[in-house]
């Protein structure tokens, strides 16, 4: 059985056998260490598998979207030379170029410690305008075989026994991520007619590009979710949880499953139900202090649907600072707790995992998966 195979057999139907699969990628910068490489961004798709073939687990890799504005004649990204001041920092500007306005976006970038956006696209409501304009641009394109193409060769470069999520911004509230969490909390109460217009059309626009994905040979899609700290209750109510559950509906309906991760306080949203009407397959992560908010493990495992498989939940400051022996009996803890309780849970990290982790602690974690399945 291949990698692929097991991980969706495991997440679909459960099984007696526990995975390891620590999340490695995402710009965290673990498989940039794995590679030699200090600069986040020079990590490249294939390091990213290099540093999961490096250690005996069942990976999930998680790759972006092709860029959506090559299917658009009139809008583009423009980018500006790259700054290094005094101290080595890095900072990049990048123009959003369209016919009703450009849009500004910048980064710094730390070497060892990854990048940082300081600049959102939007940040005052008549911006939402040409984010409109973007959209309905989008809307227009009848051919959407770029993206089946940008994921094909991904599914191509990883072969058919691995599984493969590709993530972009299809939670329609999040707006495509051009305002930040914060800014797009206020601007539902600036523009709520235009903002829920907006979420309609990138419903629309995920049909399309959920449909794409599919045929590139995608087996997730991602699906995102602000946690406690910066949106309330009510927006999960009135935003998310309707929204969610109509994208979800369309992916499963295109034969792939949702992975959803929420690396910051999830309570009191778990309590209340909201993930669980979501339609998610794949929930990370149930994280107990410092890193989350849940009560404990137990507790989370009570709380969410048995249907929904979990992932986690070795906290990143563990991984960080614990030895290969305390990583190992915390690992051996989690996997009793969730047998225990019938949980379909698979071992990972909290999030994906920082440059400083030791590698020796990921192989604690795999080994105690291996252990444990053979004592039980």
């Amino acid at each position: 059985m291949t990698n692929r195979q097991k991980l969706l057999s495991y997440i679909k139907n459960g099984g007696d056998q526990f995975i390891c699969s620590p999340q490695i990628g995402a710009g965290a910068g673990f498989d940039t260490k794995m590679a030699g490489k200090t600069w986040f961004s020079q990590t490249t798709h294939e390091d990213t598998k290099r540093a999961c073939e490096a250690f005996d687990m069942v990976p999930l890799y998680n790759f972006g979207l092709p860029d959506l504005t090559a299917l658009t004649s009139d809008i583009h990204w423009q980018g500006e030379p790259m700054t290094v001041n005094e101290n080595g920092r890095r900072f990049y500007k990048n123009n959003f170029v369209t016919p009703k306005g450009t849009l500004y976006l910048t980064v710094i970038e730390d070497e060892l410690k990854g990048s940082c956006q300081t600049k959102y696209l939007i940040t005052q409501e008549d911006e939402l305008d040409i984010l409109e304009y973007y959209l309905d641009s989008l809307l227009e394109v009848k051919d959407y075989s770029y993206i089946t193409q940008g994921v094909r060769g991904v599914r191509n470069l990883l072969g058919e026994g691995e599984a493969l999520d590709i993530q972009w911004a299809m939670q329609p509230y999040e707006l495509l991520c051009f305002p930040s969490t914060m800014d797009t909390a206020m601007l539902v109460f600036d523009r709520p007619e235009q903002f829920r217009r907006l979420m309609d059309k990138i419903l629309q626009l995920d049909e399309r590009l959920i449909k794409a994905v599919a045929a590139g040979g995608s087996d997730f899609v991602f699906l995102g979710g602000p946690g406690a700290e910066m949106i309330s209750p009510k927006y999960y109510e009135n935003y998310l949880v309707p929204y969610s559950k109509q994208v979800t509906d369309m992916v499963h309906d295109a034969g792939m499953l949702v992975y959803t991760h929420i690396c910051s306080p999830i309570e009191p949203m778990l309590t209340k139900g909201y993930y669980n009407q979501m339609g998610i397959d794949l929930f990370e992560t149930l994280s107990e202090a410092p890193v989350g908010n849940v009560k404990s493990i137990e507790d989370a495992f009570s709380k969410i649907d048995e249907r929904i498989c979990t992932r986690g939940n070795i906290g990143l400051d563990r991984l960080l600072s614990d030895t290969p022996e305390q990583i190992k009996e915390h690992s051996l803890r989690i996997l009793e707790t969730a047998k225990r309780m019938g949980r379909k849970h698979i071992l990972a990290a909290s999030d994906y995992m920082f440059y400083e982790i030791p590698k020796e602690n990921v192989h604690a974690m795999c080994e105690a998966v291996r252990e444990f399945n053979q004592a039980n």
